[in-house]
């Protein structure tokens, strides 16, 4: 039994280590705006590429656009904390109950949005549309794996029954 308990604990810690995660990279991206927000410039703008004559078709050189999607990337960040949090909050509520396996069902919906946004936002749009993996100053494919990599190897265990 204290086994148990140990693992739902484990789980609970952890969820919250991404919901503290998320949390401070949305108050990072508002108080520091503009540090963020010259990496989604960059990459919209491809201008660090190298790489421009091929592909200038897909580059964004609209400022509203730039703001747009950063104030979304933010959005989508607040959301994954928000459910992370209030995912924590169902598991403390009912780890000694025989729901505890369904009360998690909002830090997995957080998890597979970090998952999402990580991978499909960083890897994904802005490392192969963009061709961000081209540039040397404006590349986060490795920070959005790195992340994505950690929201899922959560998501998997978490997903777990204990």
């Amino acid at each position: 039994m204290k086994m148990i308990i140990a693992v739902k604990l484990s789980k609970i810690v952890l969820v919250a280590a991404v919901a503290l995660f998320s949390l401070l990279v949305v108050f990072n991206n508002l108080v520091d705006y503009q540090s963020n927000y010259l990496y989604v410039q960059h990459v919209m703008t491809m201008d660090t590429t190298g790489n421009t004559a091929q592909a200038e078709w897909r580059a964004v050189h609209n400022p509203v656009i730039w703001r747009g999607a950063y104030s979304l990337i933010i959005a989508v960040e607040a959301v994954i904390a928000l459910l992370c949090w209030a995912g924590v909050i169902f598991m403390i509520r009912n780890i000694q109950n025989e729901d505890f396996h369904e009360s998690k069902s909002l830090a997995l919906a957080g998890l597979t949005l970090g998952v999402l946004l990580w991978f499909l936002a960083f890897v994904g749009i802005s490392g192969e549309w963009f061709l961000a993996w081209q540039s040397r100053s404006w590349n986060g494919i490795q920070p959005g794996f790195r992340m994505a990599t950690l929201f899922l190897l959560t998501l998997f265990y978490l997903s777990q029954k204990e």
